[in-house]
């Protein structure tokens, strides 16, 4: 399961810029476990348009990017 520490800390590691490289970031998500590696399939999913389309085509909803208010 995960922490809610764990979310936060990765969080401010985003927000000081310590995530810079997409890679890093992934293997950061997939270590939350499944809340994780479902951020990396929606990010790989919305990745493209073609992708986003075809998904959109499949299950006719999309799913939502997570953002930050800044």
């Amino acid at each position: 399961m995960v922490k809610i520490e764990e979310l936060k800390a990765y969080d401010k590691q985003d927000q000081s810029g310590e995530l810079i490289d997409k890679e890093a970031k992934r293997a950061k998500f997939r270590l939350l476990g499944p809340l994780g590696q479902g951020h990396n399939i929606v990010v790989y999913i919305r990745g493209s348009a073609s992708k986003t389309n075809e998904f959109r085509k499949l299950t006719r909803r999309i799913i939502s990017l997570d953002n930050r208010t800044r």
